[in-house]
């Protein structure tokens, strides 16, 4: 049935008899063409290489039997590696021959081989829009659907009125299940393609109108807008969308996988599984409010047991990350009511109490804890830290009167004395007790027997902290002779914090108490009479901002690394700085660091900043190479495109309200 009009058909028939007509080598180019806008990508191949008989040099009609080699003909795969490999013989300079090869040896099934030849072409010409689709096509069929579409998204920005840009990206994109992206490539492939009025053009236009109407269809399906089932069906439907939810997933697809965890819902909305499995999936996706949302619902759809809690302690971390500790707490507090014997929400709850300065709650899920594992020393001992730390002045004055460790004549608590109470409850928790009943097992005087109210405990007495003091000083000053340090020196030593951990009378201090429990061997934490304090407060404040920075998915970088990025980026340092891309400056009072936005799908992480991890990593691989090149090369008569860096006149460029991300064309590639 003809539906095309004798017009139409007529255009055909003058192809088919241009193609049967005998032609010269110089001819085959257009036949190819002529082929190609036919539909018959294999004939136009052929036709390619025959021309490429006779001008076996020709790299138009070779760069094009590259572009049309089918994916599925490994025998005409053998004939351009064939051909590419003639070529590299006598020519290793040009990239189009390492393009042919690159193609030929994916459509083989040999992917390592053929990925080694793309980054080869890219090496000889970064500029080329062919290298950056043959580069993402290869990156797909290995499996890496990530790779493909950033390395096709590069190839858009450097030919960004190429209608085969657009559209081969928007091929990856649907297949990698970002429907979105894909249709907006798509379209914006058709109306480049329509502009042209050449037989290529026209070929194309085919292809672009078949992938709208395919991702159209996909995205109806994955929001479920297709007819309802009948309510025999919905279980096994339910059960058939859930296994391609996650085949999605395990596929890395997770954009598809998301739509399609969308139309699940219409056959299971009450599923806690279902719920259980989407949250971290939006949480990867950089979703950070909806996940945390689709945790909670997954809690409350499984109610007061285990697998609730594990979800509530999930919500939490998640809270936590996005800076929100009031909604981490609340969420941890249901974890433990949900469980109140898994450990995980009780250990984030102490913390997330902790944290609010809720030391009286803290100490309590602390014993909650110890009700579990008696045995476990660390909450043990931060209990007792936090018990502490939480007495008044007069409940310390009780304390050191029981322990025999105050004068009687004395009214009021005095500094000395809180220091003192404090350096005897470190000890105590850190164990100097059994240490000293090891030591002097028959000493009068050294302990106090208390009765708590988990049985009856040794308390250390003025006496014997004094004792234990003295005994821990000898063995001190042991340690750091077996550490190598010269007896001159080891009455002089300092903490980090530039604290002697020596007093005159040869004795440790308080600070160095602490100090010397806290050491190991073979590690090197004293400060010795000559060196420097490295703990400036400012030194200490910057650390905390590197580590809560990093939390965020932050890395630090060096100054030459950073001073680099400037020229590679053209932007000015106040605009690196500032929103989008937010790079951090922290001088620590030594130096200036730098931190950039690096670990994907962070707190820090956005559509801007995600270009400039690739800068770091190739100037680190040796690739400092920044183009002064301001076009692009043409790709099949697209004409050269205007070649942009990061920033442009002093801001990051975002190639306009519809155009692609800011592009990284000065970068090495």
């Amino acid at each position: 049935m003809n539906n095309g009009g004798p017009g139409k058909l007529t255009a055909a028939a003058i192809l088919l008899a241009a193609l049967l007509a005998p032609a010269g080598a110089a001819d085959e180019l257009n036949r190819a063409r002529e082929a190609a806008a036919l539909g018959s990508e294999a004939r136009a191949f052929d036709l390619a290489l025959e021309g490429l008989k006779a001008s076996p040099r020709d790299r138009e009609l070779f760069l094009f039997a590259v572009e049309l080699l089918p994916e599925n003909s490994p025998a005409r795969a053998r004939q351009l590696s064939a051909a590419a490999g003639a070529a590299l013989a006598k020519d290793k300079s040009d990239y189009a021959w390492y393009l042919g090869a690159c193609k030929a040896l994916r459509v083989l099934g040999k992917g390592p081989e053929a990925l080694s030849n793309c980054k080869k072409a890219l090496e000889l010409d970064p500029t080329a829009y062919p290298v950056y689709r043959e580069l993402g096509l290869t990156h797909a069929a290995a499996g890496s659907p990530r790779k493909a579409a950033e390395t096709l998204a590069q190839g858009v920005e450097i030919s960004s009125s190429s209608y085969q840009a657009h559209y081969h990206l928007a091929r990856v994109l649907e297949k990698r299940g970002d429907l979105s992206r894909a249709g907006a490539s798509y379209r914006r492939a058709l109306a480049l393609a329509k502009t042209d009025a050449g037989l290529e053009a026209g070929y194309y236009r085919a292809l672009i109108k078949a992938g709208i109407k395919r991702a159209e269809i996909k995205r109806q399906k994955a929001r479920g807008k297709l007819a309802e089932p009948a309510a025999p069906q919905r279980k096994q439907l339910a059960e058939a969308c859930l296994a391609k939810f996650r085949e999605e997933f395990l596929k890395d697809n997770l954009g598809m996988a998301l739509q399609q965890s969308d139309a699940c819902l219409k056959f299971a909305p009450s599923d806690p599984g279902l719920a259980a499995e989407r949250a971290p999936l939006m949480v990867r996706l950089g979703k950070y409010d909806e996940g945390v949302a689709e945790y909670e619902r997954a809690a409350g759809l499984y109610g007061r047991n285990p697998a609730a809690a594990l979800l509530r302690v999930k919500a939490a971390e998640t809270w936590q990350k996005l800076g929100r500790p009031e909604k981490a707490l609340a969420q941890y507090r249901l974890a433990a009511a949900a469980n109140p014997q898994d450990m995980n929400a009780l250990k984030g709850l102490a913390a997330a109490q902790e944290a609010r300065s809720d030391f009286s709650g803290a100490m309590e899920t602390y014993a909650d804890i110890l009700k579990l594992e008696p045995g476990n020393a660390a909450a043990r001992a931060r209990r007792e830290e936090l018990k502490a730390s939480t007495l008044t002045s007069a409940q310390i004055m009780e304390e050191l009167k029981l322990r025999q460790a105050f004068d009687e004549k004395k009214t009021a608590l005095q500094p000395d004395d809180i220091k003192l109470f404090k350096a005897i409850k470190a000890a105590e928790i850190d164990g100097a007790v059994d240490y000293l009943r090891k030591k002097v097992p028959t000493a009068r005087g050294v302990f106090i027997s208390t009765a708590t109210p988990e049985g009856t405990r040794l308390l250390l007495s003025g006496a014997g902290y004094n004792y234990y003091l003295s005994h821990a000083s000898r063995d001190a000053v042991k340690f750091f002779e077996s550490e190598g340090v010269g007896m001159r020196e080891i009455f002089k030593l300092r903490t980090q914090a530039g604290a002697p951990v020596f007093n005159p009378a040869g004795k440790l201090t308080s600070e160095g108490e602490d100090f010397w429990r806290k050491s190991a061997p073979g590690r090197k934490t004293w400060l010795l009479s000559y060196e420097p304090v490295p703990d400036s407060p400012q030194a200490v404040q910057a650390n905390k901002d590197i580590a809560e920075a990093e939390k965020s998915g932050y890395r630090e970088i060096s100054e030459p690394e950073y001073l680099w990025l400037l020229r590679a980026t053209d932007c000015p340092e106040e605009v690196l700085q500032k929103n989008p891309i937010n790079l951090k400056v922290i001088n620590d009072g030594a130096r200036v660091r730098y931190l950039l936005c690096y670990i994907d799908n962070t707190i820090c992480f956005n559509a801007h900043n995600a270009k400039l991890p690739g800068y770091i990593e190739a100037y680190r691989a040796g690739d400092d190479y920044i183009s002064d090149a301001k076009t692009s090369t043409a790709f099949f008569g697209t004409g050269a495109v205007k070649k942009r860096r990061f920033c442009e006149n002093g801001k990051v460029w975002d190639g306009g309200l519809d155009g692609p991300d800011p592009v990284k064309a000065g970068a090495p590639r």
